[in-house]
């Protein structure tokens, strides 16, 4: 019999997976994971994402995302994050 997990739950396992970093403990890995949620992220929401990039002294893992038609004008799902950058009718700001 299969497992069925409510939304919540798949919730819950993507944020455990990003604040436990021992539940993928290999660099590579993790980078896919980031990867494929951001894929997931950009299927749902536009945008075209870049590669996951390791923490430095300034970031924690971080993934570039550039705006495409998709988008909309307002910035829809990303106008809260990076507030340094404004997506603002389809452009960068």
């Amino acid at each position: 019999m299969a497992k069925i997990l409510t939304d919540r739950e798949m919730s819950a396992i993507v944020a455990e997976t990003v604040t436990n970093p021992g539940l993928i403990d290999d660099s590579d890995a993790y980078a896919y994971f980031l990867e494929d949620l951001a894929d997931l992220i950009c299927k749902h929401f536009g945008g075209e994402r870049g590669a996951a990039t390791e923490p430095d002294d300034d970031l924690p893992w971080t993934v570039a995302f550039r705006i495409n038609e998709c988008v909309p004008a307002d910035g829809g799902v990303y106008r809260r994050c990076d507030m340094d950058v404004t997506w603002k009718d389809g452009e960068e700001l």
